[in-house]
């Protein structure tokens, strides 16, 4: 086993983590495919040469460990795939996102797949800003506003951004042997919660100049719906669509929310720059 299973990371610490040989079986799934099961209450999935992973009632996940699977591997998807079906189980709406807090405001990205969303949060938190997540940003409400949860103590980042920081990759953890993406430490956020003031989804666009688009709030609506982290884990779990729809309708009524059309070609401290005037 390339695993090491006394060093495995997952964002909470409330979860019983437990290294099995055969984690659960679902009895009654409500979505079943060839690689994932899934009901209001448990979630199962297996991966190829990585491992199988059970998530049950918001307190519970297991998995076990292919004999190839390297720490990384099985984090990846303990904080992802996994992650994501415990907050669903605690209605805790998370979004696909990364977050920080720059002047005071805290600032959430998103967008597509490569629109830089954790590059340029690095480089907010190398510039001074506090962070506080990345790729999966779970929200509480108080008084119907909405407040992120800071829980995450590192990025992913491929190869060509750590270049650009600078940053030497010989003591970075590969997320994948087959990739050049990396885990990049942060200092975790000592912050229970902190307010959401601005919303950024990014899109990529050939060419140009960068483009701040503001968002009304029937837009902004339906933009939001559609980063919900693992979306289609819902179909399993009706009770959640409802409760979802009024939260993601608070974000919208208490924070500003802007499309901004990225160049393709833009490098990440131009890109924050950008985003810095922007903000300020």
């Amino acid at each position: 086993m390339n695993a090491d299973p006394e060093n495995i990371y997952f964002p909470l610490d409330d979860v019983e983590i437990q290294l099995v040989d055969n984690p659960k079986q679902i009895a009654s799934p409500v979505v079943e495919n060839s690689w994932m099961s899934i009901n209001e209450h448990e979630f199962r999935m297996q991966v190829e040469q990585v491992g199988e992973f059970y998530a049950g009632y918001g307190k519970l996940v297991q998995y076990s460990v292919h004999p190839d699977a390297t720490t990384s591997s099985i984090e990846l998807y303990l904080n992802g795939s996994v992650f994501g079906a415990i907050l669903h189980q605690r209605k805790i709406l998370p979004i696909h996102g990364s977050s920080f807090i720059f002047n005071g405001k805290g600032v959430m990205l998103c967008g597509e797949s490569g629109a830089g969303k954790s590059s340029l949060t690095t480089a907010f938190c190398l510039s001074g800003s506090e962070f506080l997540t990345d790729d999966v940003t779970p929200f509480e409400f108080a008084e119907n506003k909405p407040f992120i949860i800071p829980r995450s103590d590192r990025v992913k980042l491929w190869s060509d951004s750590l270049d650009h920081f600078s940053e030497s990759k010989t003591v970075l953890q590969k997320i994948r042997p087959e990739d050049e993406k990396y885990y990049f430490p942060i200092k975790q956020s000592s912050r229970e919660r902190y307010p959401l003031s601005h919303v950024i989804i990014i899109k990529l666009k050939e060419g140009g100049v960068t483009e701040f688009k503001p968002v009304i709030k029937a837009d902004a609506f339906a933009a939001l719906h559609n980063e919900i982290y693992r979306l289609h884990y819902l179909s399993a779990m009706p009770s959640l669509k409802q409760y979802y729809l009024m939260q993601i309708a608070s974000i919208c009524n208490n924070c500003e929310v802007t499309v901004v059309l990225r160049p393709k070609n833009i490098e990440i401290s131009n890109m924050q720059a950008r985003l810095s005037e922007f903000l300020s």
